[in-house]
């Protein structure tokens, strides 16, 4: 089961139409927009419009119902869910993947293309952690790595220390200063 979260407020009203799901996918759409209140009527999609008016309250609104949806799910079932986050704000990308890591669910973030000068700009599809360890087929030094993903040094500097926190990756046993993905078992 999907559980498919929106930051309206962030992405708008053209991108949201654009977002197909099935009929067992539950989204929830965050907006004070009357516009987009309308689409998410006819396309079935709950409309939360209660938090308070002001900087970031959506953000904190999308957070704490990831949290309360993902405490209510029986522990079995966790790994039959996927959290998936449409938004382009980086704040808001950080804190969904963090609760999702601490929850150890399965995530995604979607971050729409932005069209900047009538150029459409490359899409996000998986988190910074994931798109380190598909780099990771060879073992490779943390600088090297952080170069290939274009990545700013903060970024990638957490997204890597959740990796070895999560002990995903370990130092290569040939190079001390390469990281290498850690064996199955």
């Amino acid at each position: 089961m999907k559980f498919i979260f929106i930051d309206a407020e962030n992405i708008g009203l053209k991108e949201i139409e654009k977002i197909e799901v099935t009929m067992a996918d539950k989204v929830f759409v965050f907006s004070k927009n009357e516009s987009i209140k309308e689409l998410c009527e006819r396309k079935l999609f709950l409309y939360i419009s209660s938090y308070p008016t002001g900087p970031n309250q959506a953000d904190f609104y999308i957070i704490g119902n990831l949290v309360g949806i993902i405490s209510s799910i029986p522990k079995e079932q966790k790994s039959n869910c996927e959290f998936i986050l449409y938004s382009r704000d980086n704040p808001l990308v950080d804190a969904f993947v963090f609760q999702c890591n601490l929850h150890k669910t399965k995530h995604k973030i979607t971050l729409e293309p932005k069209i900047i000068n009538n150029v459409i700009q490359i899409t996000q599809e998986s988190t910074l952690d994931q798109r380190i360890l598909d780099l990771l087929k060879n073992p490779m030094q943390s600088e090297t790595l952080r170069k290939k993903l274009k990545e700013p040094k903060p970024d990638f500097t957490r997204a890597l220390n959740i990796l070895i926190k999560e002990k995903r990756i370990q130092r290569s046993p040939n190079c001390k200063k390469s990281w290498a993905k850690v064996k199955s078992k």
